[in-house]
Protein backbone atom coordinates (compact mmCIF):
# COMPACT_ATOMS: atom_id res chain seq x y z
CA UNK A 1 0.00 0.00 0.00
CA UNK A 2 1.25 3.48 -0.85
CA UNK A 3 2.04 5.83 2.02
CA UNK A 4 -0.60 8.38 2.94
CA UNK A 5 -0.38 12.04 2.04
CA UNK A 6 -2.88 14.66 3.17
CA UNK A 7 -3.94 17.71 1.18
CA UNK A 8 -4.64 21.27 2.30
CA UNK A 9 -6.00 24.19 0.34
CA UNK A 10 -7.86 27.44 0.79
CA UNK A 11 -11.16 28.07 -0.99
CA UNK A 12 -11.86 31.81 -0.90
CA UNK A 13 -15.33 33.19 -1.61
CA UNK A 14 -14.46 34.27 -5.15
CA UNK A 15 -13.06 30.91 -6.25
CA UNK A 16 -15.18 29.09 -8.81
CA UNK A 17 -16.12 25.45 -8.35
CA UNK A 18 -14.05 24.62 -11.43
CA UNK A 19 -10.97 26.35 -10.01
CA UNK A 20 -11.37 24.56 -6.67
CA UNK A 21 -11.77 21.23 -8.46
CA UNK A 22 -8.66 21.89 -10.54
CA UNK A 23 -6.62 22.61 -7.41
CA UNK A 24 -7.89 19.41 -5.82
CA UNK A 25 -7.13 17.47 -9.02
CA UNK A 26 -3.57 18.88 -8.95
CA UNK A 27 -3.15 17.51 -5.43
CA UNK A 28 -4.43 14.09 -6.54
CA UNK A 29 -2.16 14.09 -9.58
CA UNK A 30 0.85 14.94 -7.42
CA UNK A 31 0.00 12.17 -4.95
CA UNK A 32 -0.49 9.50 -7.61
CA UNK A 33 2.57 10.58 -9.58
CA UNK A 34 4.79 10.39 -6.51
CA UNK A 35 3.64 7.07 -5.10
CA UNK A 36 1.24 8.34 -2.41
CA UNK A 37 -2.37 7.68 -1.55
CA UNK A 38 -4.20 10.99 -1.02
CA UNK A 39 -6.08 10.34 2.22
CA UNK A 40 -8.18 13.51 2.43
CA UNK A 41 -8.00 17.16 1.48
CA UNK A 42 -8.68 19.73 4.19
CA UNK A 43 -10.38 22.91 2.97
CA UNK A 44 -10.02 26.33 4.62
CA UNK A 45 -13.02 28.48 3.67
CA UNK A 46 -12.64 31.47 5.99
CA UNK A 47 -9.88 34.00 5.11
CA UNK A 48 -7.19 34.04 7.79
CA UNK A 49 -8.64 31.02 9.58
CA UNK A 50 -6.62 27.99 10.56
CA UNK A 51 -9.29 25.59 11.84
CA UNK A 52 -8.86 23.19 8.91
CA UNK A 53 -5.08 23.38 9.33
CA UNK A 54 -5.48 22.42 13.00
CA UNK A 55 -7.63 19.45 11.95
CA UNK A 56 -5.03 18.54 9.32
CA UNK A 57 -2.22 18.50 11.88
CA UNK A 58 -4.24 16.20 14.14
CA UNK A 59 -5.10 13.85 11.25
CA UNK A 60 -1.46 13.67 10.13
CA UNK A 61 -0.39 12.95 13.71
CA UNK A 62 -3.00 10.19 14.17
CA UNK A 63 -2.17 8.55 10.84
CA UNK A 64 1.55 8.87 11.42
CA UNK A 65 1.80 10.28 7.90
CA UNK A 66 4.84 12.29 6.93
CA UNK A 67 3.64 14.37 3.99
CA UNK A 68 1.14 17.14 3.29
CA UNK A 69 0.62 18.46 -0.22
CA UNK A 70 -0.54 22.00 -1.01
CA UNK A 71 -1.01 23.75 -4.37
CA UNK A 72 1.42 26.45 -3.18
CA UNK A 73 2.84 27.79 0.07
CA UNK A 74 0.33 30.64 -0.22
CA UNK A 75 -2.33 28.12 0.80
CA UNK A 76 -0.80 28.24 4.27
CA UNK A 77 -0.61 32.02 4.52
CA UNK A 78 0.21 35.06 2.41
CA UNK A 79 2.94 36.15 4.81
CA UNK A 80 6.23 34.20 4.58
CA UNK A 81 6.81 34.40 8.35
CA UNK A 82 3.41 32.84 9.04
CA UNK A 83 4.06 30.19 6.40
CA UNK A 84 7.30 29.31 8.17
CA UNK A 85 5.54 29.19 11.55
CA UNK A 86 2.88 26.83 10.19
CA UNK A 87 5.51 24.58 8.56
CA UNK A 88 7.45 24.49 11.82
CA UNK A 89 4.31 23.69 13.83
CA UNK A 90 3.42 20.83 11.48
CA UNK A 91 6.94 19.42 11.69
CA UNK A 92 7.19 19.55 15.48
CA UNK A 93 3.64 18.24 16.03
CA UNK A 94 3.85 15.39 13.50
CA UNK A 95 7.34 15.01 12.07
CA UNK A 96 5.73 15.70 8.70
CA UNK A 97 6.66 18.05 5.90
CA UNK A 98 4.79 20.04 3.26
CA UNK A 99 5.35 19.55 -0.45
CA UNK A 100 4.02 21.78 -3.22
CA UNK A 101 2.12 20.25 -6.14
CA UNK A 102 2.84 23.12 -8.54
CA UNK A 103 6.18 23.48 -10.28
CA UNK A 104 6.89 27.09 -9.27
CA UNK A 105 5.99 26.53 -5.60
CA UNK A 106 4.71 30.08 -5.13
Amino acid sequence: MNPLIFGYMRVPDGMSDEEAKQKQDDLSTYAEGNGFHLAIVFYEYVPGAQSAFTELVEAVRRAEAKQVVVPSYRELALNRSLQDAMLTHLFYATGGAVVVSLEDGS
